[in-house]
């Protein structure tokens, strides 16, 4: 009996021993913010418990290696002569996948001589050395932590202070009162399509469902107003969004089943002895493998389908630089169908049907040499993208004869390229300057139902290309170790028609205390519309046809904005920023009856009206952000953000604008709990809620409604009403389960946990002769569970 028992002992001894004590390793690379160089003797420090105090140094390659770290939230420190200390806390170590931190780390201005080197500590400042204000960092630990977040930065960002969002099935952003088509996308450094599944429409920002995942993500930069002068094409927002490069020394794998979509990732070396890299990601909509399984879930409408593949491919050399390969690529479709049995119709809109399709595709070659003076790099990025999205709205009659009354086809393929050479004078002067250059293919067809006339249209039918052409140069000067002043100059010029703008930019940051910072951001920023807009064609009365659009401006925007940093407490701060925004040349309508048909007032969608540059608009507004960052397994965002968003028609009256909402507030938190027996197992509870005005809606004139039996609203008041306000509560829960070489973790987003019916609008229903309302959605539960190793 006894050699039984020893024998069993030895057999599950490893098993205690990983059971005791679970490990993996923290690698990364340390390099200089302004010169991307490596910083070989950098010092890594592991500063969770005394006991497991422990450190390593960066190579020559300023790579670094620390083993036997803890699973579990842990703390590092970065110290490196002559540089200001960085500190990174609470990062998630599991057992499935090992860490990769890539550390940048800002050169002193303070002499070396002094004792101390001057730092505030602001967790969520940006990547980009160039940002002074209406900047943060969105990490990808974020994007999946909030409640709801689903993994999604666009959805993420909605938390932020002055973000909401246009509607529950779309996670487009609106900024600070703006139309999302201001937004700005761009990858690895150039400007990319709309990364998003479901696009709905021109001009549109977002979509259903993010086509990115964050497996394949690093942390990114998120702009709301004053952009740097690097940045041109955006009047609200600009997400700037990182690849990682994948393990260089060991292959790893993770695999995701989940409600929205099932998902599988690799990554790898590429060879053995080298930093080259592979990382791959693939997405499969669930609805649709469940329809392949025989379960229906459609109720007769067509299954949303969609799938997208997303990559890197990093290559480094000894004396040409470093090479990656990246792209994504992704297809959807969804529509609605007709019920055939017409007694059960009772809107309009039950006998309309409709289908849509878009396709997705982006690849691109970044290539970075670092000069022998360490001193100064040049980048260049070039990609080439693809995308079609196409829609088709048909009306049945009672005999369910269909006639088309609405038909899009819009297809760009856009080859771009952005070169700059980056050089770092000393610690206290950087300068940038660049070129960009897109070259816009398209072929265009949109035709609609004249529902006076019976005839379909042709709106626009145009297949060629045109160019635009962007430059900049930006200048970093640390006055001191307390004051930042980044000033640039932005300019952009559309072949099509030969407009151009130029826009100056300035931002400065002072760092009064190590507590207190002002920040300070203005420029001139602008937008170009849609080619398919300055291409709209209209019939005259004598058959001919024009394009009266072609010489439509681009829109531009002035941004003046002030912050304050109060960080008065370890890991808690508070942050207040005000702002005005002066928009011009504005596309209008000027022969528009309702005075609606202002690029102000939507978020996407292609029109042939003739339009002019006589509109005008103003945002401003006040924001303040209380904000504990994650630290001891807690952490919480809460935010108010009172605003104006108005615009002017050529008639020269000042008006609300559709997303003038006036208020938006948000708390987000959550807690995390050390369970298991060794307390190496990690729950997670998260929380969200938001709270904002209504949109606004123009009032229904009742009595003429009704007299004429159609909706009929009041347009000399429009836009002065609004619908009920906006509020949802989101509740997430994970479990993250670390065992010896793999992990798994399942999680539980439930977005509007309560149910609530927001309403999204109201209108007169011929066929009820009452008010209608179309509401957003209601709960909707959100389940993954996925596997590391």
């Amino acid at each position: 009996m006894k050699t039984i028992l020893l024998t069993l002992l030895i057999c599950i001894s490893p098993g205690l021993l990983f059971a005791q004590e679970l490990t993996q390793t923290v690698k990364g690379k340390i390099i200089d913010a302004d010169t991307k160089g490596p910083l070989p003797g950098a010092n890594i420090i592991l500063l969770s418990g005394e006991s497991m105090a422990k450190g390593t140094s960066s190579d020559a390659n300023g790579n670094f290696k620390l083993e036997k770290v803890p699973v579990g939230r842990q703390n590092f420190k970065i110290t490196f002569l002559g540089y200001e200390e960085v500190y990174l806390n609470e990062i998630m170590v599991g057992s499935g996948r090992e860490v990769v931190l890539n550390i940048e780390m800002k050169e002193s201005v303070a002499d070396l001589d002094e004792v101390t080197v001057y730092a505030y500590n602001d967790k969520s400042e940006p990547i980009n050395q160039m940002a002074t204000i209406s900047a943060t960092q969105i990490t990808v630990e974020s994007t999946s932590r909030i409640a709801a977040g689903i993994n999604d930065p666009g959805r993420t960002a909605q938390s932020f202070a002055g973000v909401s969002s246009a509607d529950d099935e779309n996670n487009e952003l609106v900024i600070r009162g703006n139309s999302p088509r201001g937004m700005l996308w761009r990858m690895e450094g150039i400007e990319i399509p709309n990364p998003n599944h479901f696009t709905n429409g021109e001009g549109g920002s977002g979509g259903g469902v993010s086509a990115l995942s964050t497996q394949v993500l690093a942390n990114s930069d998120f702009f709301t107003g004053a952009f740097p002068a690097e940045y041109g094409n955006a009047l609200s927002g600009v997400f700037d969004l990182k690849l990682r490069n994948g393990n260089y020394e060991k292959h790893e794998y993770a695999f995701q089943l989940g409600v929205l979509g099932a998902q599988a990732a690799l990554e790898g070396p590429l060879k053995k002895g080298s930093e080259a890299s592979y990382l791959l990601n693939y997405r499969y909509s669930t609805l649709k493998l469940l329809s392949k399984a025989g379960i229906d879930i459609s109720g007769g409408d067509i299954i949303p389908e969609w799938q997208d593949l997303s990559y890197k491919f990093y290559i480094p050399t000894k004396k040409a630089g470093y090479f990656s390969v990246w792209g994504l690529g992704g297809i959807s479709s969804a529509g609605s169908t007709v019920v055939q049995d017409t007694s059960y119709w009772t809107y309009r809109s039950d006998r309309f049907r409709d289908t849509e399709d878009h396709q997705l595709g982006i690849v691109g070659l970044t290539h970075n040499y670092l000069f022998p003076n360490s001193k100064t790099y040049i980048k260049t990025v070039a990609a080439y993208s693809h995308t079609k999205n196409e829609v088709t709205v048909d009306s049945l009659d009672y005999d369910l004869k269909p006639a088309t009354t609405e038909s899009e086809n819009f297809a760009y393929n856009t080859f771009s390229f952005n070169s700059f050479i980056n050089h770092k004078f000393n610690a206290q002067h950087v300068l940038m300057g660049g070129f960009i250059f897109h070259n816009r293919g398209y072929n265009l067809d949109a035709s609609s139902l004249n529902f006076d006339t019976g005839n379909l249209e042709q709106q626009v039918k145009s297949k060629g290309s045109t160019q635009v052409f962007e430059s900049y140069v930006q200048w970093k000067y640390r006055l001191n170790e307390k004051v930042d002043i980044n000033s640039g100059l932005h300019s952009t010029f559309l072949a099509l028609n030969k407009d151009y703008s130029v826009e100056p930019r300035l931002g400065i940051r002072w760092d009064i205390t190590k507590q207190h910072r002002i920040n300070f951001g203005a420029g001139l920023h602008s937008k170009i519309e849609p080619i398919s807009i300055y291409l709209a064609e209209r019939e005259l009365n004598d058959g001919s046809v024009i394009q009266p659009n072609k010489d439509l401006k681009i829109t531009k925007a002035a941004h003046v904005v002030v912050g304050y940093n109060w960080n008065f407490a370890p890991d808690f701060r508070l942050k207040a920023e005000v702002y005005y925004q002066h928009l011009y040349d504005v596309p209008v309508d000027p022969n528009d009856s309702t005075n609606t048909v202002s690029a102000l007032n939507f978020s996407s969608g292609f029109t042939n009206d003739k339009l002019s540059n006589q509109g005008t608009g103003r945002n401003y507004g006040v924001e303040l952000t209380l904000e504990k960052f994650f630290s001891n397994n807690w952490y919480l965002l809460t935010t108010a953000s009172l605003f104006e968003s108005k615009y002017t028609m050529p008639d020269g009256v000042e008006r609300n604008s559709a997303f003038n909402s006036k208020y938006i507030f948000n708390v987000v938190g959550g807690k995390e709990f050390e369970v298991g027996k060794n307390k190496q197992n990690i729950l997670g509870l998260n929380m969200r809620t938001m709270w904002r005005g209504g949109y606004r809606t123009t009032p229904l004139d009742m009595e003429a409604s009704l007299a004429q039996n159609r909706e009929v609203r009041n347009y000399s008041r429009a836009f002065e009403t609004k619908v009920p306000d906006y509020y949802r509560v989101d509740c997430g829960i994970s479990y993250r389960k670390n065992k010896p070489s793999w992990s798994w973790i399942v999680s539980l987003d439930i977005q509007n946990v309560s149910g609530r019916l927001n309403v999204w609008d109201e209108f007169y229903s011929p066929e009820t002769k009452k008010v209608e309302k179309n509401y957003m959605n209601g709960m909707i539960p959100i389940l993954n569970y996925r596997v590391e190793f």
